[in-house]
């Protein structure tokens, strides 16, 4: 009896020891990976994205570009091209298109031809969709939402505006033709019962937008009605809630046209803007219409900064998806998160034009002729100048009220002073 209790005591020792061993080889793991995070998925994408050369886009100058996924939508007059990031392409479309537009909600990609009649729907790495406009109607302009309902708003004939909504399988479920207004943007609401119609138009002989909310049900006349100021609309984009980005400011809906936040940018100039982050508005804005340097600001869905970096040089581009932000500058490429506390700054040495970003993080950098690749988490982050912590704060308060608040022993010693003064 004593033999068998022996060999388990020591064998329950081995064991303990090899669960000992891997749970230090665990916690060394965990504490590596906590620490080197941003450097291993580097690597990782480094090793997924083997082909790392530029390849030719075949895109001229005013050509668009956008990160969709982890593909690179790129749009020009004659085509439409989805690459991966290695130069993979996935579709290559031609299209006759006079002034092409683009809109990314998620997965879905709407590209369209203003004042044309082309109408392309993508979802994830595929077209799915193509319309071209009946009779002498044309596009003003499309927006798709994270579900994949589609609006379309259009010129036709004896009408100010039309509005036609299509749902994921690009069936017409709803239109709007209106005669006595005019209409310039719509988007379908988060929860997809309703559509949100911009109409421009004069209040008191001045300029102002309305957004006008329809219900599916309702069709005939808008349910709720909204002003929107004398904003001039710069981008309009529903996921999880609406957010209708003016040159003014900044205005965030529920899907019952109840604006339940406003970001106003208070007399800067916004120079570029994007709302292609998860659930924030990402918005560069200048004291001066001319200048050249700004001040990167990022907006959460309650209205709220999360800080603001500021940008020296001419900007040239702003592209940003989930939570990577980059800026080109003529000088630089600066990447950022939505709460700005740090930021890398990549030299522009290749002549780069623009810059897309990707769902993993990636930068494409846009030449002329090609695009290339490059991971903002090799490279060393920065602390932004303009964030403070609790910790500096409370520091530097310590500090002033040490500087402005005489010792006890001090005080006896001033208080003699002014004596021997008198």
């Amino acid at each position: 009896m004593s033999r068998i209790q022996t060999s388990s005591f020591s064998l329950s020792r081995k064991h303990r020891f090899l669960i000992l061993l891997i749970v230090l080889v665990a916690v060394v793991a965990l504490l590596t990976g906590t620490v080197f995070r941003e450097r291993i998925a580097s690597t990782l994408r480094h090793i997924t994205y083997s082909q790392k050369n530029d390849f030719p886009h075949n895109a001229q100058a005013n050509s668009l570009f956008i990160g969709k996924g982890n593909e690179l939508l790129v749009c020009t007059q004659s085509q439409v091209q989805l690459f991966s990031p290695t130069g993979k392409a996935l579709v290559k479309e031609t299209a006759s298109m006079s002034a092409p537009a683009l809109n990314v909600s998620g997965k879905y990609a709407v590209v369209y031809d203003v004042g044309g009649k082309i109408v392309m729907l993508f979802d994830g790495s595929e077209l799915t969709q193509k319309l071209e406009m009946p009779g002498e109607a044309t596009v003003l302009s499309a927006a798709v939402n994270e579900k994949g309902w589609l609006a379309v708003t259009s010129k036709e004939g004896g009408y100010k505006g039309v509005v036609t909504v299509y749902d994921p399988s690009f069936e017409a479920v709803l239109a709007i033709r209106l005669s006595s207004r005019y209409v310039s943007d719509a988007v379908v609401t988060p929860d997809c019962r309703g559509v949100y119609v911009v109409s421009p138009g004069q209040a008191e002989g001045a300029f102002e937008n309305t957004l006008l909310y329809y219900t599916f049900s309702s069709r005939e006349a808008p349910t709720r009605e909204l002003s929107l100021g004398s904003n001039v609309i710069r981008s309009i984009r529903c996921g999880k809630k609406c957010w209708i980005m003016g040159d003014k400011s900044l205005t965030v809906l529920d899907s019952s046209c109840v604006a339940t936040a406003t970001y106003d940018y208070d007399g800067r100039y916004l120079k570029m803007g994007s709302l292609q982050g998860d659930d924030y508005a990402t918005l560069f804005l200048s004291i001066s219409d001319s200048g050249s340097g700004g001040t990167l600001v990022t907006v959460d869905d309650e209205g709220i900064a999360y800080g603001e970096l500021p940008i020296s040089g001419q900007t040239l581009a702003l592209a940003v998806q989930n939570e990577t932000i980059a800026v080109l500058t003529t000088g630089d490429i600066f990447t950022t998160t939505r709460h700005l506390e740090q930021y890398t700054a990549e030299a522009n040495q290749r002549g780069i034009r623009n810059v897309a970003v990707y769902a993993d993080g990636a930068v494409a950098t846009i030449s002329s002729a090609a695009a290339g690749l490059y991971f903002p988490g090799d490279i060393d982050h920065y602390d932004n100048p303009t964030m403070q912590t609790e910790e500096d704060a409370a520091e530097e308060a310590g500090e002033t009220q040490a500087h402005s608040e005489p010792s006890a022993e001090e005080v006896p010693a001033a208080e003699a002073a002014q004596e021997d003064a008198s």
